[in-house]
């Protein structure tokens, strides 16, 4: 349990119900949704919110606070509708900034932004809606609360090298996006998901079921031997009390299948070779945090598109974002950008990145993706 945040996608600037969240988290705010929030938005949000809990504010030591419209107004305010359009040309201005600071940050966007397009591709004119009102429970007022969300804006509006050391420098795609939850398809793909589930989980308690049998069967193994071995024990000491009167022989009668079972299993028993490997076993990997550092040099990412060289690497100049299709690494320092076809023309051909040592290629390319892949709207 804790206080969950949403992220839905609708088709109006409603509350998204559950089968429309794409991301939740839970007990805190995750960094990648604000970036589609600009400062606009966010100043327009903060002045309903400060506002509304203006109104509520000589209501606080009322028991029944929250059946009071003040209420509701204020609960109404919290929550954040910004239509798609809106949102993708936030994500226009924030991501080449910032991921031009964070290259490494480029793979956690590339997957959180293919979650979300399988919502938002479902809908006519897509709403993004964020449900934060668990969240100000951790609050009594509105501006600590306010704070907590401009601390996540800042990444997107001026990113700075401390950034991620102040929040967290091990960071993974649920601290950053929230729990993925892609939009669910048809009934048929749904059972198909539902019974690789459950498939699994059959045939975890057959095996189960089967081990236990089969202690279950070696336990009554374990005592039919035992009562047999007192029987015999028993009527080997009256057999031999009654046939020689002698106490001690008896005893020693009674003994004897004792004295025979620890014979066999010291002298007699073949003993289980245990086969020694000559293959050493290998160590199981530790999944590492990686840390996302701050780029301090000249990137190539640029606001408008990305600066690339012609074959000769004689000239540069710079290929704009809607222009591109997707970008290939090449050679571990080199970039290959595939246009759309009808701006092929507009560049020399090909159109390289060349990056320094500090960059990889791998990195730049999902960056280069994450920005190309917006929708032209």
């Amino acid at each position: 349990m804790g206080n969950r945040t949403f992220l839905s996608v609708t088709s109006e600037a409603v509350d998204g119900q559950y089968e429309d969240v794409a991301f939740e988290t839970n007990n805190f705010l995750a960094p990648l949704w604000f970036s589609f929030v600009s400062q606009e938005q966010f100043q327009r949000y903060r002045e309903r919110l400060i506002s509304t809990w203006n109104t509520v504010k000589p209501h606080l030591e009322n028991e029944d606070l929250e059946d009071l419209p003040e209420w509701e107004v204020f609960a109404k305010a919290l929550h954040w509708h910004i239509p798609w359009g809106e949102a993708v040309t936030q994500l226009r201005q924030s991501l080449p900034v910032t991921l031009a600071r964070f290259p490494e940050l480029g793979p956690y966007m590339l997957e959180w932004l293919e979650t979300l397009f399988t919502h938002v591709q479902t809908h006519q004119s897509p709403v993004v809606h964020l449900e934060l009102t668990q969240y100000f429970y951790f609050y009594t007022d509105p501006l600590p609360y306010l704070e907590q969300i401009e601390q996540c804006l800042h990444l997107w509006w001026s990113p700075y090298e401390l950034w991620f050391e102040r929040w967290n420098d091990n960071m993974n795609p649920y601290l950053l996006g929230g729990e993925h939850l892609p939009k669910r398809v048809g009934n048929d793909e749904d059972r198909k998901q539902e019974e690789a589930i459950v498939t699994p989980e059959i045939g975890k308690t057959r095996a189960d079921n089967s081990t236990s049998s089969k202690k279950s069967s070696s336990k009554q193994l374990e005592r039919l031997y035992f009562w047999l071995f007192a029987i015999l024990s028993g009527a080997l000491f009256l057999g031999t009390l009654l046939m020689t009167s002698s106490k001690w022989l008896a005893v020693l009668a009674f003994l004897l299948p004792a004295i025979c079972v620890v014979l066999w299993e010291l002298l007699i028993r073949p003993k289980k070779k245990i086969p020694h490997s000559t293959k050493k076993e290998k160590p199981v990997p530790s999944l590492a945090a990686s840390k996302i550092a701050y780029y301090d040099g000249t990137s190539p990412i640029k606001l408008q598109g990305i600066e690339a060289v012609n074959l000769d690497k004689t000239d540069s100049f710079t290929v704009l974002w809607p222009h591109i299709l997707r970008a290939q690494v090449s050679q571990p320092n080199q970039l290959v950008l595939v246009l759309h076809t009808e701006f092929e023309n507009l560049y020399p051909s090909p159109a390289t990145v060349v990056l320094n040592n500090e960059l990889a290629a791998e990195l730049i390319a999902t960056v280069v993706n994450s920005i190309a892949n917006l929708p032209r709207l």
